[in-house]
């Protein structure tokens, strides 16, 4: 870290800790007070004087004033932004556009304003302000976080769209640049493997305390192309040089050649680190004083936390980075305990739905965050200084306590991972605790890529495909048992599935065992696609039965019976 961030987080940690201490004491006055600002400030908006938010002074009013929101209903208030039109969503221009990565659809267009992009920027400032209070070591090497180019296309009026996490990259402070040593130049490089190269060909020259990046296969990834890269990284590093057959191009080599020398120390010592790793470089090996990694630890990610294992030290902390997306960063996790975080409540307004009930929502039906309970889970709606207001986000949130009076969240899932052919509901949760109870002695040797949901044909009934990679396949005999099991755990896990298991309206589910490396490819030809490398992810319980096409190289399909 630089001397002037240390003193930044020296001086501004503590209070700014303890401020947002204080306000998790207050929330509901927090969000009102939040609310009435944003109504103020974006009154003399199309969308405001539509909706009348000069007239509005309560949450209760709110609710009743204004609808619910999908990106179907604020599209065509961001398409005239976009060409243009003042004053539509805010009364402060867009400065970005944040293309979504399209989970559940296509690409969508999220206004970022000066104030939204400030918002974020300060919640990641809350966020390091606690990670360094419980690891201060960090303040003694750099962060290493992969991220997207900022510019993807242009707005008709020139505004810049992409990733929103390559802007952040591009626009974070001067003194918090200083902690992340790969030039944002890396981010714009084209071709994949080049932009992986270049990165770690920096980064192997640091002392990388932390790796931060949303989704852990994205961890799992760089263990796996820094291993991949060994020989080059090591003569480069040695020799002051970035590989020649590499495809970066002129202009981005000569930027990133300001920033490498030639240093056989270093290369040495990489040397001495690969032949630890048994010839190739490992991060356990290459950082072995690595503090943390930050990444999402719940949700459908969880799988990649046993098979990081392997790669990087021992006893390595793990923090989740939130609930967050291109929308908003919603929860600021605060300790390395869990998943979970309290919600950013003077950030984002927060409106809440119960996940189990079976309809939409009435506008006046959603609830404030002092209307939660412990344990339930919930769709979140969010209202911004982005300009979405009542927005679905749909994802669903678990609150697991309080941080004072303040809820503390959890991702659970997105809303549409959810399948049923027959009734049965099934969620993905359900499928990932189905998997780990059946696969969890193998945890560190198999990867679970998708459960797949087969629809009905002429001469058969709807299945689930569960396809999974292993790097020593299983007997025929432990794949049968495997494939009994998983029926049995998601008959425990849902008892819809059950019933229509018990009565023949759902056939066995296949377990299809797959030649190893088949997820790296699908998840790089993504990544050379265009998919952002931070937030690449699929979803594992999908009813797209084409899906399954992406991975042909099976050892056995085994049906429970």
């Amino acid at each position: 870290m630089t001397t002037s961030a240390r003193l930044i987080f020296d001086v501004i940690g503590p209070p700014t800790l303890a401020r947002f201490n204080g306000r998790c004491q207050h929330p509901m006055a927090e969000q009102e007070k939040l609310l009435r600002a944003l109504l103020r400030e974006n009154a003399d908006t199309e969308f405001g004087r539509r909706h009348g938010f000069a007239s509005i002074e309560t949450f209760s009013r709110f609710q009743k004033q204004v609808p619910i929101t999908e990106y179907d209903d604020i599209a065509p208030y961001v398409e005239a932004s976009r060409h243009g039109q003042p004053a539509q969503l805010t009364r402060a221009r867009p400065v970005f556009y944040g293309m979504t990565s399209g989970t559940t659809g296509p690409a969508k267009y999220i206004p970022v304003t000066e104030a939204s992009r400030h918002a974020k920027s300060r919640l990641m400032r809350l966020w390091l302000s606690g990670v360094l209070r419980d690891h201060p070591a960090v303040a003694d090497g750099v962060i290493l976080q992969p991220a997207s180019p900022e510019v993807e296309e242009y707005a008709p009026d020139g505004t810049p769209c992409g990733a929103e996490a390559g802007h952040a990259y591009r626009n974070m402070p001067a003194a918090i640049r200083g902690m992340y040593p790969v030039p944002y130049e890396v981010c714009e490089i084209p071709d994949y493997r080049a932009r992986y190269y270049a990165m770690l060909r920096v980064a192997v020259m640091h002392e990388v305390k932390v790796i931060g990046t949303p989704n852990p296969s994205t961890i799992l990834l760089i263990a796996r192309e820094l291993e991949a890269m060994t020989e080059p990284l090591v003569r480069d590093v040695r020799d002051g040089t970035l590989d020649a057959s590499v495809r970066i191009p002129p202009e981005i080599r000569r930027a990133l050649e300001r920033h490498i020398h030639p240093d056989p120390g270093r290369a040495a010592f990489l040397e001495r680190a690969a032949t630890a790793g048994g010839g190739r470089l490992i991060p356990r090996h290459v950082w072995p004083d690595m503090s943390m990694l930050a990444c999402w630890r719940g949700g459908s990610v969880r799988q990649y936390l046993d098979q990081l294992a392997p790669h990087y030290p021992d006893g390595l902390a793990m923090r989740d980075l939130g609930w967050l997306a291109s929308e908003c960063r919603g929860s600021v996790p605060l300790s390395d305990e869990d998943d979970s975080g309290p919600l950013a409540i003077a950030t984002n307004v927060y409106e809440f739905f119960p996940a189990d009930v079976d309809r939409k929502p009435q506008p006046t039906d959603l609830l404030a965050v002092d209307q939660l309970e412990v344990g339930g889970q919930y769709l979140v709606y969010v209202t911004t200084a982005g300009g979405l207001c009542r927005y679905a986000m749909h994802d669903i949130l678990a609150v697991t306590g309080y941080h004072g009076r303040t809820p503390a969240v959890r991702f659970v899932q997105k809303e549409k991972g959810i399948v049923s052919f027959t009734g049965e509901k099934l969620t993905e949760v359900q499928v990932l605790a189905a998997i780990d109870e059946t696969l969890d002695q193998r945890r560190t040797d198999r990867n679970f890529i998708a459960a797949v949901g087969q629809p009905p044909t002429a001469d058969a009934d709807p299945y689930y495909l569960f396809l999974v990679e292993y790097e020593t396949p299983p007997s025929d005999e432990a794949a049968f048992s495997a494939a009994r099991a998983l029926d049995k755990a998601l008959c425990r896990h849902n008892i819809e599935y059950a019933s229509k298991r018990k009565s023949g309206r759902l056939a066995p589910p296949v377990l299809r065992v797959l030649e190893p490396g088949q997820f790296d490819a699908y998840q790089r030809g993504a990544l050379e696609a265009g998919a952002h490398d931070g937030q690449f992810k699929i979803l594992r319980l999908t009813a797209d039965h084409t899906f399954a096409d992406h991975f042909s190289r099976s050892v056995r399909d085994y049906r429970a019976a």
